[in-house]
């Protein structure tokens, strides 16, 4: 009788405290119930322009370029496909019949259409006032790029970091402009593999290899190494655009947007289907729904690097920001060092196109 009193007690107590624990542990809903900002505190956007790239509905790029859009700002829409580019902006018209919004195409994973990108927006001789760098791809199989790259380095870093170049121009003529790009809690799986190396069950260094980063890299492929790999250069490379614009009136700063609910991990779905069954597919679908946050939420920390008085006021640069809308240190891997190298690695693989 005293098990059964006990474990009446416990079930029901677990069934609370375990998603709130495990949302917490994955920088989910539990996150949003303490935010340092929010968007209702977002100011007038009145003649700014804003590029945000990936922006497909349900995704985190596209509630920033509404709740942008309804702030008054222009906001373009940069994405790979122009169903999903068109859907988007039909949608982001319904919701706000005001909205100054359109759609440009730009695949990150192409060098050449980053550059035309580019091209295109800077013949219109319009402002540039943000840049959000949201687009990105994770834990995918191996691929390589249309110029030879693994393909979450080629879009997760390389295409953003071209684009920002190329763009740059148009935000210092605009200034005070902001930069900010979309990272990862994985930008620190990089210091957590090396930090259980010893033991012998993992090698680390696929996760930081900036050695080989096309075909050469296919022998050591892990899609998560890749994707954190790939997180942890959006971090080093915001950090050595900070200092190189640290004289300027363009504040470059890096987030993790959180756990959130989105198209994102599908590649992540479809394996745990393919490995567990249809049982794994309801599972995850559940987890997610009650652990994770909701797109609109996701969005917070990147609106506050984008568009709060804070950054200008308090001088913001080359900060690392987790949800909501806190600042908490970089990873151990994110060292001048580091962050010069593969500024200049980056520099040669682009050089073509600047």
């Amino acid at each position: 009788m005293g098990c059964l009193t006990i474990c009446s007690v416990l079930v029901p107590l677990l069934a609370i405290v375990a998603p709130i624990a495990m949302s917490a542990a994955f920088d989910g809903r539990f996150w949003d119930v303490f935010p340092a900002w929010d968007v209702k505190d977002m100011p007038d956007l009145s003649g700014k322009v804003a590029i945000i790239t990936g922006p497909t509905v349900g995704g985190i790029g596209f509630e920033s370029a509404a709740e942008m859009a309804k702030k008054g700002a222009q906001v373009i829409l940069a994405g790979r496909s122009e169903a999903k580019g068109n859907e988007a902006l039909k949608l982001l018209l319904q919701r706000i019949p005001h909205a100054k919004a359109e759609f440009m195409k730009l695949d990150l994973g192409s060098l050449q259409s980053v550059k035309d990108f580019a091209d295109q927006f800077g013949a219109r001789n319009l402002p540039l006032h943000i840049l959000l760098n949201n687009a990105g791809v994770m834990a995918n199989p191996f691929t390589l790029t249309v110029d030879g790259l693994e393909s979450q380095f080629g879009t997760n870093h390389i295409g953003h970091f071209l684009l920002t170049k190329l763009l740059l121009p148009h935000l210092e003529a605009s200034a005070p402009s902001r930069i900010v790009t979309v990272s990862s809690a994985a930008a620190f799986i990089p210091e957590t593999l090396k930090s259980i190396e010893f033991t012998g069950l993992v090698d680390a260094a696929p996760a930081v290899d900036f050695d080989r980063l096309g075909a050469d890299y296919e022998a050591v492929y892990s899609p998560f190494k890749a994707y954190g790999r790939s997180k942890l250069a959006n971090v080093l490379f915001t950090r050595a655009l900070a200092r190189r614009l640290e004289d300027k009136k363009v504040y470059a700063n890096v987030c993790h947007p959180g756990g959130i609910h989105t198209n994102l991990a599908r590649h992540v779905q479809k394996h745990s289907v393919a490995s567990w069954g249809e049982m794994m597919n309801i599972a995850f679908n559940i987890l997610q729904e009650s652990v994770l946050m909701t797109s609109p939420r996701g969005a917070v920390t990147q609106l506050y690097l984008a568009t709060s008085p804070d950054i200008e006021s308090k001088n913001i640069r080359g900060q690392y920001f987790r949800p909501q809308a806190l600042h908490r240190d970089p990873p151990k891997f994110s060292t001048k060092e580091l962050e010069e190298t593969l500024w200049a690695l980056s520099e040669k693989l682009v050089q073509k196109y600047v």
